[in-house]
């Protein structure tokens, strides 16, 4: 029995799926190598005053932010209850070494097509419930007995 019954499961999965996409480009940034930029004459570039971050600030910005992100994901994943589901959503959005097919995983993993498809759905609500509590839930919007 579901504990949320006015979630809107549909566009909840989409947002899941948003943030497992953008695993991979996440840890690609949190991995990458920032260097201080170095003017023509093999000076740094001097410190700007303007209010406004160099570009080095905001390339390690974006690294930190990038590092957060996916000890975020990561975290998420870990609260889903079934290590089985755990493993499809791991291996569907977060296998760093190829990106397979949905079909090459679920034969890989020995499910059949509507087993695979039913983990991932119920793996990305509990990833939804966990990741930055509940951020990525979508609730239905009702007007007495009428869902809108």
């Amino acid at each position: 029995m579901r504990l949320l019954k006015s979630v809107d499961v549909q566009f909840t999965k989409k947002n899941v799926y948003d943030v497992l996409e953008s695993y991979r480009s996440y840890v690609r940034m949190a991995g990458a190598e920032y260097l201080p930029k170095i003017t023509t004459t093999y000076s740094f570039e001097p410190k700007t005053f303007t209010g406004k971050n160099t570009a080095t600030e905001n390339m390690v910005i974006e690294h930190v932010d990038a590092e957060a992100e996916v000890l975020e994901i990561e975290r998420a994943v870990n609260c889903i209850m079934d290590p089985y589901v755990r493993q499809v959503i791991t291996k569907k959005y977060m296998d760093m070494k190829i990106q397979l097919s949905d079909k090459a995983i679920y034969m890989d993993l020995g499910y059949s097509e509507s087993e695979f498809y039913r983990m991932l759905s119920r793996g990305a609500l509990e990833f939804a419930e966990a990741y930055r509590k509940g951020k990525l839930i979508v609730f239905r919007k009702f007007l007495g007995d009428i869902c809108k």
